[in-house]
């Protein structure tokens, strides 16, 4: 079964967060007491809610594509802003957010699942890209890739 590009990243994100909630609810033995779990988790979505807006703002100065799924209507390799930081600044922030949830959910099997889906993502959905892009824009994006990490 070929998996890449074919479950859009949001999915995959409420897939895992799915995921999370289910063992926090089956192995609440494994629960964990963080008085300021509530603070952490919102100053991680406030962060990775702040990386996904920059990240956007950069694909719309632009003028190019942001949809995951459709990675041959890219126009151009957007290496600014904090795309200077990290080839794939949306992806830290969904990853971002599932550490928020795990903390939030304060269950120590929960975050079992977030390595998981780093390694989801990565093969099934930026090694795909990162091919299309190759192809597209071979010496731009070869050296974009030699400049910037894949993730951070």
């Amino acid at each position: 079964m070929n998996l890449e590009l074919k479950i859009v990243p949001p999915v995959q994100f409420i897939i895992s967060s799915a995921l999370m909630v289910s063992l926090a609810v089956c192995f609440s033995q494994y629960d964990f007491t963080l008085s300021v779990s509530l603070s952490i988790a919102l100053l991680l979505i406030l962060i990775a809610s702040s990386i996904s807006l920059l990240a956007l703002h950069s694909f719309h100065k632009n003028q190019t594509t942001f949809h995951p799924h459709i990675p041959e209507k890219t126009k151009t390799v957007v290496s600014t802003g904090v795309f200077a930081y990290s080839r794939n600044p949306m992806y830290i922030s969904l990853v971002l957010i599932l550490i928020a949830l795990g903390v939030y959910l304060q269950n120590f099997s929960s975050f079992i699942i977030i390595p998981l889906f780093v390694w989801y993502i990565t093969r099934f959905q930026i090694i795909p890209e990162e091919k299309m892009l190759d192809k597209l824009f071979a010496n731009d994006y070869q050296a974009y890739r030699q400049k910037v990490r894949r993730w951070l």
